[in-house]
């Protein structure tokens, strides 16, 4: 795996900066010995506005400016970890390859990994590092794109995969945004699909099989709820060796222009 790493390898691995993705209150009672915290709601989402969904992206200058106040820098290398969900450490992973690091890796199994004597509760301090953020906008989709792929007949050459759950893919139930259903055309991977219940990767050939269907396109947009999730489902796909793109909005954003088809 060239994303997902397992305990061993942070701790052969020099000059890694550990990131802790949980919430701010969790690191603060408890976390990897030397890590940082970037919450997912504090520092890796912006205010909620009418349109963009409810995990837009923060404001670069100030997303450059928590990443300084870490130590990082242009060539740094980065360890991240949450509870083992993977669901806000593989946002960041996304963002931090998306404002142009190339090093990024996710603890599989999350931060129950760590042993009893690797855990600290003293917020650690660093050197002001001096990244400068350079977003790649081919990792990205926006909302006209996929407002004219909702109304094609027929798909040809692209596919926009929807990383939540089946249910709520099908629209049998919501318990988040204010609507329910689906983007019309699009296909269903759920994010967990390709993880057992303790959080480790099932193996290569689940994975593969679990996006044959997307495999089969040249263009492949993922999206979720908020843009959180499918993050996770770019990461696995490129362990696949494939590259594709995420609709920052996701759902939550479709939904707020309110003249969208949808399908349920």
């Amino acid at each position: 795996m060239k994303n997902f790493k397992d305990i061993g390898f942070l701790r052969k691995e020099p000059g890694l900066t550990v990131i802790d993705a949980r919430k701010r209150d969790e690191y603060l009672k408890d976390h990897c010995r030397g890590s940082y915290s970037l919450d997912l709601d504090l520092d890796l989402a912006g205010p909620v506005l009418q349109h963009g969904g409810r995990h837009p992206l923060p404001d670069m200058a100030v997303f450059q400016e928590k990443l300084r106040s870490i130590g990082l820098e242009d060539d740094s290398r980065v360890m991240i970890y949450d509870n083992g969900g993977n669901d806000s450490a593989g946002r960041l992973w996304w963002m931090l390859k998306y404002y142009g690091l190339k090093d990024v890796f996710v603890l599989s199994g999350g931060y129950s990994e760590f042993a009893a004597g690797e855990k600290d509760a003293v917020v650690p301090l660093s050197e002001k590092g001096n990244i400068t953020l350079v977003p790649d906008e081919s990792m990205t989709a926006p909302y006209e794109e996929i407002l004219e792929y909702s109304k094609q007949d027929k798909l040809e050459g692209k596919v926009v995969v929807d990383s939540r759950s089946e249910e709520r893919w099908r629209g049998l139930l919501e318990p988040i945004d204010r609507k329910k259903g689906r983007i019309p055309n699009t296909i269903n991977i759920f994010y967990r699909k390709c993880f057992n219940p303790d959080n480790s990767l099932k193996d290569m050939d689940f994975i593969k099989a679990a996006f044959e269907k997307a495999l089969a396109f040249d263009d492949v947009i993922f999206h979720c709820g908020s843009g959180v999730t499918a993050c996770t489902n770019i990461m696995l796909f490129d362990e696949l060796g494939r590259k594709s793109r995420l609709y920052v909005g996701s759902f939550s954003d479709y939904i707020s222009y309110d003249n969208e088809p949808l399908k349920e």
